[in-house]
C-alpha cells in the first residue's frame, strides 16, 4: 500500500508519498480500505509541530490523518464478521493513520455509510 508519512515536523512539504507495509488489524480491530480521508485543521497544526489537544506530538515518523472512510477489507480477532465488506467512515481518535490506502481502527469507532452517500461526505460529516 502506499501512504503519505510525515519525517519532520514543518511545512506541507515534509509530506513524503511512499510505500508502506499493510497494517495488521489485532483484536477488537477492522481494516479499512480507504477511499476518502479528511483534512483537518488539527491535521495541518500537529504536521506544523503544534500537539494541539494532544497531551504530546505524535512520534515520527507518522502518518496523519485522523478520519476516513472506505469498506472493511480486513478483521480482527472478535469482530463480527458482519463488518466485512461494509461500507464505513471512522474517526480514529488520537491515532494518526488516515493519509493512506489502509487504516486499522477500533471496530466500536466505526458508523455505517449508507449507499447513497458519498465516502467524501461521509468523511465530511464525522
Amino acid at each position: 500500500m502506499h501512504a503519505v508519512r510525515l519525517y519532520a515536523f514543518g511545512p506541507a512539504e515534509n509530506l513524503t508519498y511512499e510505500e508502506a507495509e499493510d497494517p495488521v488489524p489485532g483484536p477488537g480491530q477492522v481494516r479499512i480500505a480507504v477511499a476518502a480521508a479528511g483534512v483537518h485543521l488539527l491535521d495541518t497544526a500537529l504536521r506544523a509541530g503544534h500537539r494541539g489537544p494532544l497531551p504530546e506530538r505524535p512520534a515520527l515518523p507518522t502518518v496523519p490523518g485522523r478520519e476516513v472512510a472506505g469498506v472493511v477489507d480486513a478483521l480482527g480477532e472478535g469482530v463480527a464478521g458482519t463488518w466485512l465488506g461494509k461500507r464505513v467512515v471512522a474517526h480514529l481518535g488520537f491515532a494518526p493513520g488516515g493519509y493512506a490506502e489502509l487504516a486499522v481502527t477500533d471496530a466500536g469507532r466505526l458508523h455505517e455509510v449508507p449507499e447513497p452517500l458519498d465516502f467524501a461526505a461521509a468523511v465530511a460529516m464525522i
